[in-house]
């Protein structure tokens, strides 16, 4: 039902990000007016694509009026993305529908504690607005659920002058406290990659047809890096 939409990376300063990510070899496209723009995207022709966002770490205090509106995992979340330095701060699963009511209460059926539906949106660079829906279950450690875009967000063709063609695993550290709710939420995905470890989150990243490591320092603080096997191209025939 839900499969791996894109993997997020919090960042202090989105300008610069792109500036060295683009220095890197990658297209990278903002998510809104540049001037004016809080997000930027690196799109794949399939698959998950990276989300880098600026998110004030003063937002924290929001916390709680979110959780009185949306649950207390849509409140959770949102000190999540407020919190910390910069690096992988999340991963989203996608449903086809640009609805989530049924989504949530197949969630819900199936045990996953999971907030109310948050309406979003953005205007993009070209002025056309993107309406979307999320959802987030708890704990807030967990991936969180996008609806489909409205109008659909991803290019037709995309060329990376580092090589970079898609990402083959998220290799996705998980607390043996949180597998079970793990499993309840995704199950099987053919790009998350999930292994016990002593925190819940985002571990690494593999990217295909790199054609040369990424410098370390110059990644914000991310292990994004040359895929190491074949698994992804063999599950997907």
């Amino acid at each position: 039902m839900l499969r791996c939409s894109h993997v997020l990376c919090r960042v202090d300063d989105i300008r610069s990000t792109v500036e060295e990510f683009t220095g890197l070899g990658f297209s990278v496209a903002w998510g809104s007016a540049p001037e004016k723009a809080r997000n930027a995207l690196v799109w794949f022709e399939e698959g998950p694509f990276l989300e880098f966002f600026e998110f004030p770490s003063a937002l924290r205090a929001l916390r709680w009026p979110v959780a009185a509106s949306f649950g207390r995992g849509m409140g959770d979340r949102l000190a999540k993305w407020a919190s910390g330095d910069d690096g992988w701060r999340d991963v989203a699963l996608e449903t086809d529908d640009t609805g989530l009511a049924r989504v949530r209460e197949t969630l819900r059926a199936a045990g996953v504690p999971v907030s109310r539906i948050f309406r979003n949106g953005r205007v993009r660079p070209d002025g056309r607005r993107v309406r979307y829906q999320l959802v987030a279950p708890r704990p807030a450690t967990l991936p969180f659920v996008v609806s489909a875009y409205d109008p659909p967000q991803r290019p037709a063709s995309i060329t990376h002058a580092n090589g970079a063609t898609g990402v083959t695993a998220v290799h996705y550290g998980v607390r043996p406290e949180h597998r079970d709710g793990y499993d309840r939420l995704i199950g099987d995905d053919p790009w998350l990659r999930p292994r016990t470890a002593v925190v819940t989150g985002v571990l690494e990243v593999e990217l295909a047809g790199l054609t040369a490591p990424l410098d370390p320092a110059l990644v914000r603080g991310v292990a994004l890096v040359p895929a190491r096997s074949t698994q992804h191209q063999e599950n997907q025939q």
